[in-house]
């Protein structure tokens, strides 16, 4: 016997998100992000956002011409600063790169500050393309930051009601590397629980930790195993088809190829 799983007619299981914006145009919402000129107030952290930034002794470098993003911690003092070609670097000197995955900062208040690159160019280098601030369902994005023609200048549109990928789904976060906060900016991990080196500068692409996010947000688990079970119940009483919910999610063979389900 043959069952079939019909999706309406979504036969990747993918569908359209909730008010999707792929020009991050803002929406008034009342929120705990308090947006100022070219920073995000998130209570505990400053977000400020820039065309410029000067670097610590390790790289000793300033640039007017690149982006950069910094988030400041007010009860310890530290901060976290993402810039260039993305690099990341925090107040006492831990230093790490990144070119293809993204980056996703974890932070304490439970604020996820997601960095999007760029494609890579013709020397095999990115930028930071444009940055998400989301905390209690409420999300800005940051845009503008990379100005290498000297032409752009930043963006930081008013809070909006949802999760990133929600609200613009270029912020998928399945294949990123998630950097989660210790007891300051200055203590970094990922999402294995080893922590980032403060020696040398570490590669960041493919650390990973993003799938959680995935399914999390696009696939909940659960809903998905309920759907399987569904189909097992059917063909066991001889159905022929059975109707399976929407998912926001990529695709199926994304699902699997992340994180391994139905191998």
């Amino acid at each position: 016997m043959s069952v079939s799983i019909q999706n309406s007619g979504n036969s990747d299981l993918a569908v359209s998100q909730t008010s999707p914006s792929s020009d991050f145009s803002p929406q008034a919402a009342d929120t705990g992000l308090q947006v100022s000129g070219n920073t995000i107030d998130t209570g505990r952290y400053l977000i400020t956002a820039n065309n410029n930034y000067t670097t610590g002794a390790a790289y000793n470098f300033h640039s007017d011409t690149d982006g950069c993003v910094r988030v400041y911690d007010k009860q310890t003092n530290t901060y976290v600063q993402v810039f260039g070609d993305p690099h990341v670097e925090t107040s006492n000197g831990t230093h790490g790169e990144f070119k293809r995955d993204g980056l996703v900062l974890d932070l304490q208040d439970g604020t996820q500050v997601q960095v999007q690159p760029t494609d890579l160019n013709n020397a095999g280098a990115s930028h930071i393309n444009a940055v998400s601030v989301t905390k209690d369902n409420q999300t800005s994005f940051i845009t503008g930051l990379y100005n290498d023609a000297g032409t752009a200048h930043v963006q930081i549109s008013a809070p909006q009601t949802g999760n990133a990928f929600q609200l613009n789904n270029s912020f998928d976060s399945y294949s990123d590397t998630v950097l989660h906060v210790g007891s300051s900016l200055n203590d970094l991990h990922f999402a294995d629980g080893s922590s980032m080196s403060h020696m040398g500068n570490t590669e960041l692409d493919g650390k990973g930790g993003g799938i959680q996010e995935f399914l999390g947000q696009r696939v909940p688990m659960q809903s998905f195993d309920t759907m399987l079970q569904s189909v097992l119940h059917m063909a066991s009483q001889g159905s022929q088809s059975v109707n399976a919910p929407d998912y926001s999610a990529a695709s199926v063979a994304n699902l699997r190829i992340e994180s391994g389900y139905g191998k």
